[in-house]
């Protein structure tokens, strides 16, 4: 194989939500200990109207980046507007860095076309070499009567790409998912935990029952439903993980389980990665909150809907059970399902994932 010459600025770019940025994790460590001296920054996209959560929240402190640069995404009439201006500001700040390398870490979604508009923009901030920017794998396409064909996991797309280009990368499912969560995090949630009841020594439950798109959302009173039931069958202690716009739905359902933590809004990036290491399961929809989970270590019981590629984006990693039901519509790739409502997701019942949360509790092993 190829010996590659260090760089030494490297510009990494991906963009995304929060479970983007945690799958991105291995493709990251690859970099970081193939060029141990570059600086590395990572560019990203910052959404000014929405929820988002940036990039160097989550992974500021854990030693893999060390700058961080963001640009506006601005869907609204003003920002298609300025999109030109902003795009332009970009490159001058590019430029000017001075990076010798880029490591295209964007999503396996990309259409070709896209990949090439990519590449002429980032010559043009005098960039000349490229990795990972070939050996996109081709995505399965839907046939009507036929199953969607499943895909490797994301994390593992993006560490074929730059093998492709001559770095050596970890065998599938074994790339590390490592935030540096140290003292500071845990000092966190000993602050958050010295206002609240105590949990009697009890195991801890993840739930995450949120997302911020719709199409993703099981419904709230099954995960009552399961939660109640595992409080009483399993004794747990229920802890309610997720962002601010999950603080009601969270109150819900630990009201609803008569015990339990809710961590919605009240813990940071980090924090709540810390606090998911003490949880013996997570149950929880196919949402940012679910990757951290993985990235603890915690084992996983998701809760997919058909929207995209099974495989995709289950957890990484650690043991788990992933619910998805294989419907004619699935692939569909909707934020929210107006015309089916949410069909994939209401053929999972809450005895099947209950079970599937037994099973975990049970054995330490992947079940899939």
């Amino acid at each position: 194989m190829e010996c590659l010459p260090a760089p030494e600025r490297l510009l990494v770019f991906r963009i995304g939500q929060l479970g983007d940025t945690v799958v991105a994790l291995p493709a990251l460590w690859v970099l970081r200990r193939a060029f141990p001296q570059a600086h590395i920054t990572l560019l990203c996209d910052r959404h000014p109207h929405g929820r988002f959560v940036l990039a160097a929240d989550l992974l500021r402190g854990s030693g893999v980046v060390d700058e961080f640069v963001s640009y506006v995404v601005d869907g609204s009439r003003f920002g298609r507007w300025l999109r030109p201006v902003r795009m332009l500001a970009l490159l001058t700040r590019l430029r000017r860095a001075g990076h010798d390398t880029l490591a295209y870490l964007a999503p396996s979604t990309r259409h070709a076309p896209d990949v090439e508009r990519d590449r002429k923009f980032f010559r043009a901030a005098g960039i000349r070499r490229f990795l990972g920017m070939t050996g996109f794998a081709p995505l399965p396409v839907k046939q009507p009567g036929q199953p969607l064909g499943s895909t490797a996991a994301e994390a593992d797309l993006l560490l074929a790409r730059l093998a492709a280009d001559g770095l050596a990368v970890p065998p599938p499912g074994t790339g590390s998912l490592d935030l540096g969560i140290g003292p500071a995090e845990e000092a966190e949630v000993a602050a958050w935990l010295g206002a609240l009841p105590g949990d009697g020594n009890r195991r801890w439950l993840g739930v995450g029952p949120g997302s911020k798109m719709p199409a993703k959302r099981w419904p709230e009173e099954r995960f009552q439903q399961v939660t109640r039931e595992l409080v009483k069958s399993h004794n747990v202690w229920p802890v309610v993980f997720g962002g601010p716009e999950d603080r009601a739905v969270g109150d819900r359902l630990v009201a609803a389980a008569g015990r339990g933590h809710n961590a919605a809004g009240r813990l940071g990036l980090r924090g709540s990665v810390a606090a998911l290491r003490r949880c013996a399961l997570y149950v929880g929809n196919d949402t940012g909150t679910m990757h951290l989970a993985a990235a603890a270590g915690t084992p996983c019981v998701a809760i997919f809907s058909a929207r995209e590629w099974p495989g995709m984006w289950f957890p990484y990693g650690v043991p788990q059970t992933v619910l998805r039901k294989q419907i004619e519509c699935e692939g569909c790739t909707l934020i929210e399902c107006q015309t089916h409502a949410n069909e994939c997701l209401n053929h999972i019942s809450a005895p099947e994932v209950m079970a599937a949360c037994q099973r975990q509790f049970a054995c330490k092993t992947p079940t899939i």
